[in-house]
């Protein structure tokens, strides 16, 4: 058997509801399912009469695995069931493992029990606590009859926010070795997964990564005279009874100990039901009771199981996968858990270099860059007008300004425009509009010229003198008219 190890970073938000009910509180996963990955993959190499379909999918041989947050690169794993925290304290002050803790000890701290979040369990015996971000959105239905929101239809959604990064692993077996390179092919690469994948939810970028996995004790578990095996369900664990029912009490052997008895008043076991929704036949299939990830199982034998193993059905979707007599379940004489609780350091927000690639936000920079420009070329013509207003009040401008506007409509090349106006330069050899004909010497006059140069040659109107100059004539037209 072979297990390649994957690394999964979502490019936006996910939604993948914990439950199929479509009203009340849509409560979001805060895991990929392996039946996800299996999707991806089956949408391309799935064919109804190829061999390679049975090994792949139905034979049991490949089994896609859930992915699970990780911390400095290291693969989260659902706190155990096991572990308590006293009442009032937090996991921070310490834990116990409750199986080797006395009841009237355990009565008198009243621990409580940890049930949710993900952490890592390092070498040196920390254990650090995964941040999953979620985020809530309210939508509402579209009808597409009227093109508008329906009426009386809103919903919502609780998403896994993006960036964060799950790691995975997917086992294949020798029967199904061949077809290796085409899974590693087919699972790598830009994907969509979850809820409303064609609007802004469910692009994932899957690759392939290393991880550590859990580290386990190949000494049995002793407490009192009495040796035991701890099983710790590292995924969601489905098992049927001898009549094809689904059932919460699993045997030894259904745990892959073949000879022990299960101590039910030492084990810490949480259940699950669900219906999954069928796409192919567009229905809900019979509902999946079963034990939930992190539970804890505490099995009284002599003989030492593998460090991990796949227990139950529906292995290939991500079930059975447990850790015997892992490290982490571990704990002094008084319980006290050997692994110290440390909450996980968010990273310093660090600022993109390259710009956002969106048609979006290049839209909404070039109105910004828009804007700004019309406000520096409506206040310096302002200023002109506020400033200039008495040098022309008269008659013959109206028509010079008109004039200037005219030409200002047609030239777009700035360089050209201050030719045809008239700059300093050709001030001399008289050249430019206002450098020659009947009205030169009004504009020879009281500095006019010099206020109209120094107007053209504004390094602020620089990219934009043509409106700059439209405005500017506009404007002082309406002043000059009696």
């Amino acid at each position: 058997m072979e297990k390649i190890q994957f690394r999964c970073e979502l490019l936006s938000d996910i939604v993948l509801n914990a439950s199929s009910a479509t009203e009340g509180k849509r409560r979001s996963l805060d895991f990929i399912p392996g039946n996800n990955f299996l999707g991806i993959v089956a949408s391309q190499l799935y064919k109804e009469t190829d061999e390679a379909a049975w090994l792949i999918f139905h034979s049991g041989h490949v089994r896609f695995g859930d992915a699970h947050p990780s911390a400095n690169g290291t693969r989260g794993l659902r706190i155990p069931a096991s572990l308590f925290y006293p009442k009032l304290k937090g996991i921070e002050g310490g834990c116990y493992v409750r199986y080797l803790v006395e009841e009237d000890a355990a009565r008198k701290m009243q621990l409580r029990q940890c049930r949710e979040g993900f952490c890592t369990f390092g070498p040196e015996h920390i254990a650090t606590q995964i941040t999953v971000d979620k985020d809530f959105t309210v939508k509402s239905a579209y009808d597409s009859d009227t093109r508008r929101p329906m009426d009386n239809q809103i919903f919502g959604y609780e998403a896994l926010c993006r960036g964060l990064v799950l790691l995975f692993s997917i086992e294949i077996d020798e029967e199904a070795k061949a077809y290796k390179d085409a899974i590693v092919k087919a699972i790598c690469g830009l994907h969509h997964v979850g809820r409303s994948r064609s609007a802004q939810y469910g692009c994932v970028e899957i690759a392939e990564c290393g991880f550590a996995e859990a580290a386990t004790l190949q000494s049995p578990l002793h407490i009192g005279s009495r040796q035991y095996v701890a099983v710790y369900a590292d995924s969601r664990l489905v098992f049927f009874d001898g009549y094809g029912n689904s059932t919460f009490r699993p045997q030894p052997a259904d745990l892959g100990i073949e000879h022990g008895e299960i101590d039910w008043g030492r084990s810490q076991i949480r259940t699950f039901q669900y219906a999954p929704w069928n796409y192919k036949r567009q229905a809900f299939d019979a509902d999946r009771c079963g034990i939930e990830k992190g539970s804890v199982f505490l099995v009284e034998t002599d003989c030492m199981p593998p460090a991990t193993g796949t227990v139950g059905c529906y292995l290939t979707e991500g079930f059975g996968q447990v850790v015997y007599n892992p490290v982490f379940l571990q704990g002094d004489k008084e319980g006290h858990s050997i692994f110290q609780f440390v909450k996980q350091e968010k990273p310093a927000c660090e600022k993109r270099e390259k710009g956002v690639d969106s048609s979006l936000v290049r839209f909404l920079q070039k109105r910004k860059e828009d804007a700004e420009k019309q406000n520096i070329i409506i206040t310096d013509v302002n200023k002109f007008v506020e400033a200039n207003k008495r040098l022309f009040k008269q008659d013959v401008f109206a028509s010079q300004w008109g004039s200037i506007r005219s030409l200002a409509m047609v030239y777009e090349d700035e360089e050209k425009l201050k030719e045809i106006i008239g700059s300093r330069k050709q001030d001399e050899e008289g050249k430019g509009y206002i450098n020659h004909g009947t009205a030169s010497e009004k504009w020879d006059q009281r500095g006019r010229k010099e206020r109209l140069w120094e107007f053209l040659e504004n390094e602020e109107l620089k990219g934009h003198l043509q409106e700059a100059v439209i405005n500017l004539a506009s404007e002082m037209a309406k002043i000059c008219k009696p």
